[in-house]
């Protein structure tokens, strides 16, 4: 297991959040911290430029933009 796997399941909201801001973080972990119930760490992988364009679509599309 990776270290950013390790934080990503880390209790503290801070450490997966600044997983999802890695500009390493894979897509299958950037996928995972989207779906986080804790709003911060998912917003913060949407915010990640890494994030492929197409998911990216999809988060607009799902928020009406």
């Amino acid at each position: 297991m990776s270290a950013l796997q390790q934080l990503a399941a880390a209790a503290e909201p801070f450490l997966r959040s600044g997983v999802a801001r890695h500009p390493n973080v894979s897509d299958a972990l950037l996928e995972q911290l989207l779906a986080d119930p804790d709003s911060t760490v998912a917003d913060s992988a949407a915010a990640n430029a890494e994030l492929p364009p197409s998911r990216m679509h999809r988060i607009l599309t799902a928020a009406g933009l």
